[in-house]
């Protein structure tokens, strides 16, 4: 069931560009990271025009543009995640960081300017919810670089602030652009759905063995810290790394071991039932908005 034009987000972050910048290469260079960004997909901007036509608004190139500026600012923020955790390679702004780092610039001025010029009857309130919760994830994201989140309940307030501060903006812009105000159990669901996609995405990481992988990097994921709780004596060396008694390449010799142990102490089979509760809680909200069953249907994929 299709519902969201996710081209016209496309083509709108293209025009946007287009549009608003003047200087050749720096053009060109946006342009690039906009075309590496979109082969992921613009699930944060389709997201906010769901919630939008949720709520009766009208689905007009001005929505979509809203939309294509929230994935601006998520872009922004991933690019600079990637400065700030050392972990760019292979993507275009490794290749000239300087100049990167003006872009991000540029994006995050841009969100702002777009939903500024539309003629939205609540865009500076929309603005406030984005700069609200922007400045939440920021909070979120300076936790997780101090890496102080060890265990379940800081990982989860941590992840929550960082990844679902980003998805209840992207929600509620969408929805306060189509009424006034946002019913509460929209602000709850979607910080759950940010939790959920930041779950897959560790998940994800600490099954490929390169300098991405969390384990690696000494960081905290749930899988992790189910490890480091987890009383089993092979793993101890894994204690000794995180308390710099051990150097990496001891933890790349015993990958298998880890990847085993992530199976046989259940680490795996942990992280999937925090997620399925997070996933219940999703759906119990959105059960009490009582929207229609096609809404329901497609938000129900953004937690899988």
């Amino acid at each position: 069931m299709e519902l969201i034009n996710t081209e016209m987000i496309n083509k709108s972050l293209h025009s946007i560009i287009n549009q608003h910048i003047k200087q050749q290469e720096l053009k060109e260079q946006l342009l690039e990271y906009i075309d590496f960004h979109l082969k992921k997909g613009v699930p944060f901007g389709e997201l906010l025009v769901l919630h939008h036509c949720m709520f009766n608004g009208r689905e007009t190139e001005q929505i979509y543009k809203v939309a294509a500026a929230v994935e601006l600012l998520i872009l922004s923020f991933d690019m600079l995640d990637d400065f700030e955790d050392n972990d760019f390679e292979g993507k275009p702004w490794s290749e000239e960081p300087q100049l990167a780092l003006n872009a991000t610039t540029a994006f995050l001025f841009l969100c702002s300017m777009v939903i500024r010029n539309t003629d939205f009857k609540n865009k500076d309130r929309a603005i406030s919810i984005l700069l609200q919760y922007t400045l939440l994830s920021i909070n979120g994201q300076h936790k997780d670089l101090l890496n102080i989140c060890g265990s379940e309940a800081d990982y989860i307030d941590m992840t929550i602030e960082k990844s679902g501060a980003l998805v209840t903006l992207s929600c509620l812009v969408g929805t306060v652009l189509a009424v006034n105000d946002y019913p509460t159990e929209i602000e709850i669901y979607s910080k759950y759905i940010g939790l959920i996609g930041q779950i897959n995405n560790d998940v994800a990481d600490i099954k490929i063995w390169n300098e991405k992988n969390d384990l690696i990097k000494k960081k905290y994921s749930l899988p992790i810290i189910y490890l480091l709780n987890c009383n089993d004596t092979d793993l101890h060396f894994i204690h000794d790394y995180y308390a710099g008694k051990v150097e990496k390449g001891e933890i790349i010799e015993k990958q298998m071991l880890v990847t085993n142990k992530l199976i046989k102490t259940g680490a795996m089979a942990y992280t999937e039932v925090i997620k399925k509760i997070y996933q219940n809680k999703v759906i119990k909200e959105l059960k009490k908005l009582n929207v229609e069953r096609r809404y329901f249907e497609l938000l129900k994929k953004y937690i899988y």
